[in-house]
């Protein structure tokens, strides 16, 4: 592993929630090295699909928020377009989670 896939490993680790824009902007990268990045991390076994993710881990639940809107409808709490305008967007079949890379287990035993 070299150093910038370490440095991205630690940013992911780090727990915040980040865009891709925020890290490539922190670590001074651009989208296609970031996307090569991504890559070895995951053939080397530091991150994941979600999809995959979810594959090991049938107990998973999601979130109320990832599932739909439910209730919060009723009560207006759906901000992505509202009940309103035909039913919250915020549902499973409308989410695109194909993007989305889980840090692995590996990720937090390996010392740098």
């Amino acid at each position: 592993m070299n150093n910038i896939e370490i440095k991205v490993l630690e940013f992911l680790k780090s727990g915040m929630v980040y865009s891709d824009g925020a890290i490539m902007k922190n670590l001074g990268i651009d989208e296609f090295e970031l996307e090569n990045i991504y890559n070895s991390l995951t053939s080397q076994g530091y991150l994941e699909s979600y999809e995959n993710f979810l594959k090991k881990n049938p107990d998973y639940k999601k979130s109320e928020e990832e599932k739909s809107c439910g209730d919060s409808c009723s009560s207006g709490g759906c901000s992505s377009g509202g009940c309103s305008s035909g039913g919250c967007s915020s549902k499973d079949e409308d989410m695109d989670y194909s993007k989305i890379k889980v840090l692995t287990e590996k990720a937090f035993i390996y010392n740098f």
